[in-house]
C-alpha cells in the first residue's frame, strides 16, 4: 500500500555530490557525511523527520530540506544546531564546515578563472561548433597549457582546471610585497599602541562587569544563599502510532519543563552558549543572570594567557530599548553604563565576535517594541559567541515572547522546595522563631514562602518581631500585600538613621516616586536626569521659560552695565536708559520665542510627529506682532533713540543671543553635560530633511557669524577707530575662536560615582567654558589692539575686551551646561513646591537607602523589587492607614 502510494522517506534525503554543480559540491559532500554518520547512526525509531529536525534546529522545514538537497549552503549556527539535534559533537563538525567553506571559495575562484579563459579564447578564436579545432603541433601537445591532465577515477568530470601559474609577473609581486612591508613598518608603532590600548580597555570593561555583578550578588545573598532549582524546557515528541506525522495539537503545544539536577547557571549555559532564563516574579532571574555574567567575567580574567580577555561579557538591562537596531542600542548602553569605551570600539568588538551579552528584563521592554526587540535579538545572536536573556513568565504573552527568541536552551527557575525554606529559616532560627511557628500553624503559607524575594522581605520585616500579619486569613495576593505593608512600616521604624517622625510625608514622596517610575516604564531614578516628563503639561511652562529668560537677562544685562560703566568713564556718550529699556524688551521677546519653540516641539512629540523643534521660523514669526508693539512703545512712548551707540550695542547683542537660542534647536542644550570631547564633526539633530537641514543650518551659521562680526566691529570702531583694519581683524579672531569652541560635543554617562553627579559635572563644564571664553576673548583682543597700536590708550582696549569677553563667556557657559542646570533646578523647585519631593531630595534618598526602602546603584536609586514598586503605586490615602502603627490591623481586616 505504501509502495503503491509512492510515499517519500520520513527523514531528509541522502545527498548526491556527483549530481551537484561544482560550486556547491563541497556543501553537498559535507551534508552527505552528516546524513551517513549522524542520521543513519541513530536507531530507526529515533531518526527525526524533517519537521522535527527543523524544530530542534530552530529553522524552517524548507531550510533543512534545501540544505540536504544541496540547494542552499547552511550557515554555521544552523549547521551546528542540526548537528546537535542529530546528537553530534559541534566541536568536531565545526572544522569540517570551515573546510567546506574554504573548498567552495577555491572552487568558485577556479570556476571564475576558467570562465574568463573561455571568454578570452572565444574572443580570439573560432566559435565552438563552427569548425573542428586544429591538430596540435608536434612536440607541443604533450606540454601545452590547453590540454588538461587526465582526471582521477574519483574526480567528477566537471572538476576545476589547473591552478594558475604563480611565476607570472614577478616584478609586480615584488613591488607589492615591498610596498606592503614599508607601510607595515611605518604603521606598526601606531597599530601596536592602538592594540595595547584596546586590550587595556577590554580588560577594564570585564573588570567593571565583574565588580558590578559582584555587588548585585552581595546584595541578593546577604543573609542566606538559596540553591536554585532549574527545569529545562524541551519540546514534546508525542506521535500517534502508525502515522508518520505528529498531531497538529502536539505541534502547537508548549515545551515541557523537565527538572534537572544541575544547580549552576554556568553549567547550563556551557553546553549551548545560548540561554533564556524564565521564571515568575521573585524567583531570582536577575540574580542568576548576574551570577552568570560574574562567572564569565572571572573566567575571562583568570584564563587570559596574555592578560587580555578574549571574550567580553557585558551585563545590561533591556528596559531602555526603544526599537532601534540592537547594535546601536548595545553600543550606546555599554558606553553609558561602563564608560571609557567608544561606540566605534564596541562595534569593532561585535564584528570580531567578542561581545557576550547577558541581557535582563525582556519583559520590561515597552509593549510596542517587544516584537522588534525579539527579532533584533535573533539577528544579534549570529554576531555574538554567546548570549543569555532573562524574562518573567507570569503572563502568557510574555511566555510566547520569550519562545519567539528560538533559543537553543530554555531554563525555568523553579520555586524553592520546603527543605530550602526550612534551611533559610534555620539560618536565623531565634530571630525568625515566630515566622517558623506561623508557617507550621498554617500550611497555606507555603506558596508565599516559596520565593527568594518574599523570603528576603519576610526576614527583614519579622526578624525579632511577632509575625501577626502572617496569621491573618486571606488570599495569596492579600497576604503578600500585608507583608509589603509591614515591611514599609518596619523600615520607617528603624533606629538607623532614626525613626521617621513624619511617615505621612515620607509615604507621599515614596508613592509619587513609584507611580512616576511605573508610568514612565522605568525602575531607576537618576536625580540628575529629571526632565520635563516628570511634570504635568501645566507644570512644564516655567522650566521652558526660566532658563532662556535668565540667559537673556544675563546676556542683555551685560551690555547695559557696560554702557553705564563706559558713560561714567567718559569713553562713550549715550543714553543708559535707552539701552536698559531696549534690553528689557528684547529679554521678554527672547523668553517668549524660546517658550513657543519648546511648546511647539512638545506638541509635535505628543502628536507622534517628527522631532521638528520649530525653533527657527515658526516662533520668530509668532513673536513678530509682539516685537512691533515693543518697538512702538520704545519709540513713541519711552522716546528711545534706537540709533544711539548704547541702543545699537544692545541690539547687536540681542541678535547674537537670538542666534544662539535658534542654534540650540539643533543640539540638546538642556541635557546634562557629563563628559565632553572636541570633534571635527558634531552630531546635530536632524529636524528637517537632509537638504533643507543643510540649507537652514548654513544660513543660521552665517547669521551667527554676521552677528558676532557686526557687534565686535562696531564696538572696536566706536572705541578704537584707528587703524581701520583692526575691527575686521578682531572680528575674524573672535569668530575663529567661536567656531573652534563650537565643535565641543557633550554627552551623557550612566556610570557616575555619586547621586546628582551629572549636575555637578554640568556646572563644572559650564564654568570652565565660560572662563575659557572670557580669557581667550579678552586676552586676545587686548593683545591684538596693543600690538596694532603700541601707543594707544589701553583703557579703551580694556573696555572692548571686557564687553566682548564677558558676553562670549556668558553665551558659551549657558550653552554648554548653564541652561541644563537652570532647567534641572527649576524642575526640582516645582516638584518640591507641589509636595511630590522634598527640597533636599538627595538627603531623603540617602535616608531611604539606609532604611532599606531603596537600593542604590552608582548614582541611581531603585526599589528593592519590582513588586514592591507596583505595591507602592497607589494613592497615599489608601496606603497610609495600612502602614501607620495605629490603624494598620483594622485596615488589613477590612481588606480581607
Amino acid at each position: 500500500m505504501a509502495a503503491s502510494s509512492g510515499l517519500r522517506p520520513r527523514g531528509p534525503q541522502r545527498p548526491d555530490p556527483a549530481a551537484a554543480p561544482p560550486e556547491i559540491r563541497p556543501w553537498v559532500t559535507l551534508m552527505r557525511r552528516v546524513h551517513d554518520e549522524l542520521y543513519e547512526g541513530l536507531d530507526p525509531a529515533e531518526r527525526p523527520t524533517v519537521t522535527a529536525l527543523a524544530e530542534a534546529a530552530h529553522c524552517s522545514r524548507s531550510y533543512v530540506s534545501e540544505s540536504f538537497s544541496g540547494k542552499r549552503p547552511p550557515s554555521l549556527s544552523l549547521f551546528l544546531s542540526m548537528v546537535t539535534a542529530l546528537r553530534g559533537d559541534p566541536a568536531e563538525w565545526e572544522p569540517r564546515w570551515h573546510r567546506a567553506a574554504a573548498e567552495r571559495e577555491s572552487a568558485a575562484e577556479s570556476a571564475a578563472g576558467s570562465a574568463a579563459g573561455s571568454a578570452v579564447g572565444s574572443a580570439v578564436g573560432p566559435a565552438v561548433g563552427e569548425q573542428e579545432p586544429l591538430p596540435p603541433l608536434p612536440g607541443v601537445a604533450d606540454t601545452g597549457a590547453d590540454e588538461a591532465p587526465e582526471p582521477a577515477a574519483d574526480t567528477p568530470p566537471s572538476a576545476p582546471g589547473p591552478a594558475p601559474d604563480l611565476r607570472r609577473y614577478p616584478v609586480r609581486r615584488f613591488l607589492r610585497t615591498a610596498v606592503a612591508w614599508v607601510v607595515l613598518a611605518f604603521t606598526w608603532p601606531a597599530r601596536a599602541r592602538r592594540d595595547r590600548q584596546a586590550g587595556r580597555l577590554r580588560r577594564k570593561l570585564v573588570k567593571q562587569v565583574r565588580d558590578r555583578t559582584a555587588d548585585e550578588l552581595a546584595r541578593a545573598e546577604a543573609h542566606h544563599y538559596l540553591q536554585p532549582r532549574f527545569a529545562v524546557l524541551t519540546a514534546r515528541r508525542e506521535e500517534h502510532a502508525g502515522r508518520g506525522r505528529r498531531d497538529r495539537r502536539a505541534r502547537r503545544s508548549e515545551p515541557v519543563a523537565v527538572p534537572t539536577h544541575v544547580t549552576s547557571i554556568r553549567a547550563l549555559y556551557e553546553d549551548t552558549d545560548d540561554l533564556v532564563v524564565l521564571g515568575k516574579p521573585g524567583m531570582g532571574k536577575t540574580t542568576q543572570l548576574a551570577r552568570l555574567a560574574h562567572r564569565l567575567a572571572v573566567e575571562e580574567l583568570d584564563g587570559a594567557a596574555d592578560g587580555e580577555p578574549r571574550l567580553l561579557p557585558v551585563y545590561l538591562r533591556l528596559d531602555t530599548y526603544r526599537g532601534e537596531p540592537l547594535e546601536e542600542w548595545l553600543a550606546e548602553a555599554i558606553v553609558r553604563q561602563y564608560g571609557d569605551v567608544s561606540r566605534v570600539l564596541v562595534r569593532t568588538w561585535l564584528s570580531e565576535h567578542r561581545l557576550l551579552p547577558v541581557l535582563d528584563g525582556l519583559d520590561e521592554v515597552p509593549e510596542a517594541d517587544r516584537s522588534k526587540c525579539v527579532a533584533e535579538l535573533r539577528r544579534l545572536r549570529r554576531a555574538c559567541p554567546g548570549m543569555a536573556v532573562g524574562c518573567r513568565t507570569d503572563e502568557a504573552d510574555l511566555r510566547r515572547l520569550a519562545f519567539g527568541l528560538r533559543s537553543r536552551r530554555y531554563v525555568e527557575i523553579q520555586p524553592p522546595g520546603r527543605q530550602d525554606v526550612q534551611d533559610f529559616l534555620a539560618a536565623d532560627r531565634e530571630a525568625l522563631a515566630d515566622v517558623h511557628a506561623a508557617l507550621e500553624e498554617n500550611e497555606d503559607l507555603w506558596p508565599l514562602f516559596q520565593s527568594p524575594m518574599m523570603l528576603g522581605f519576610i526576614r527583614v520585616t519579622y526578624r525579632n518581631r511577632p509575625a501577626t500579619d502572617l496569621r491573618e486569613p486571606g488570599s495569596l495576593a492579600e497576604r503578600r500585600g500585608r507583608i509589603f505593608d509591614a515591611y514599609v512600616r518596619e523600615c520607617l521604624r528603624r533606629e538607623r538613621p532614626w525613626p521617621d517622625e513624619a511617615p505621612e510625608r515620607t509615604l507621599t514622596w515614596l508613592t509619587w516616586l513609584a507611580r512616576t517610575l511605573t508610568r514612565r516604564g522605568e525602575h531607576v531614578l537618576y536625580l540628575d536626569r529629571l526632565d520635563l516628563g516628570w511634570l504635568s503639561r501645566t507644570e512644564q511652562m516655567l522650566p521652558r521659560i526660566v532658563p532662556n529668560l535668565v540667559m537673556s537677562v544675563c546676556a542683555l544685562g551685560l551690555p547695559v552695565l557696560w554702557v553705564a560703566a563706559a558713560v561714567r568713564a567718559g569713553v562713550v556718550h549715550t543714553s543708559v536708559f535707552g539701552a536698559a529699556a531696549l534690553a528689557a524688551t528684547m529679554a521678554v521677546t527672547c523668553a517668549v520665542t524660546a517658550y513657543k519653540s519648546e511648546k511647539r516641539f512638545a506638541e509635535a512629540e505628543g502628536d507622534g510627529g517628527d522631532r521638528k523643534r520649530g525653533a527657527i521660523a515658526g516662533p520668530v514669526a509668532a513673536t513678530g506682532p509682539l516685537m512691533v508693539v515693543m518697538v512702538y512703545w520704545l519709540v513713541y512712548v519711552a522716546h528711545v533713540d534706537l540709533m544711539a551707540p548704547g541702543a545699537v550695542v544692545v541690539a547687536l547683542a540681542y541678535a547674537w543671543v537670538a542666534a544662539t537660542q535658534m542654534e540650540a534647536s539643533f543640539t540638546d542644550v538642556f541635557d546634562p553635560v557629563e563628559q565632553m570631547r572636541w570633534t571635527w564633526r558634531r552630531g546635530d539633530r536632524m529636524i528637517y530633511s537632509k537638504t533643507k537641514f543643510h540649507i537652514v543650518r548654513g544660513a543660521l551659521s552665517l547669521f551667527m557669524w554676521l552677528a558676532i562680526e557686526f557687534l565686535l566691529g562696531y564696538v572696536v570702531h566706536l572705541l578704537c577707530p584707528e587703524p581701520s583694519w583692526i575691527g575686521p581683524a578682531a572680528a575674524a579672531l573672535l569668530g575663529l575662536v567661536y567656531i573652534v569652541g563650537n565643535q565641543f560635543e557633550p554627552s551623557l554617562q550612566d556610570r557616575r560615582p555619586r547621586p546628582n553627579e551629572g549636575v555637578r559635572r554640568t556646572v563644572r563644564f559650564s564654568l570652565v567654558h565660560g572662563f575659557a571664553g572670557l580669557a581667550v576673548g579678552a586676552v586676545g583682543l587686548i593683545a591684538l589692539i596693543g600690538l596694532a597700536v603700541p601707543g594707544h590708550d589701553l583703557r579703551r582696549a580694556g573696555f572692548v575686551a571686557a564687553l566682548l569677553g564677558l558676553l562670549f563667556a556668558v553665551v558659551r557657559g549657558f550653552r554648554f551646561g548653564g541652561l541644563a542646570v537652570l532647567r534641572h533646578w527649576t524642575i526640582r523647585a516645582i516638584l518640591a513646591y507641589r509636595g511630590h519631593t522634598p527640597y533636599r531630595y538627595r538627603r531623603f534618598l540617602h535616608t531611604a537607602e539606609e532604611r532599606v526602602l531603596l537600593f542604590r546603584t552608582d548614582s541611581g536609586f531603585f526599589f528593592p523589587h519590582r513588586l514592591l514598586q507596583l505595591h507602592l503605586d497607589t494613592p497615599v490615602e489608601r496606603l497610609l492607614p495600612r502602614v501607620t502603627p495605629g490603624p494598620a490591623v483594622p485596615a488589613a481586616r477590612d481588606r480581607t
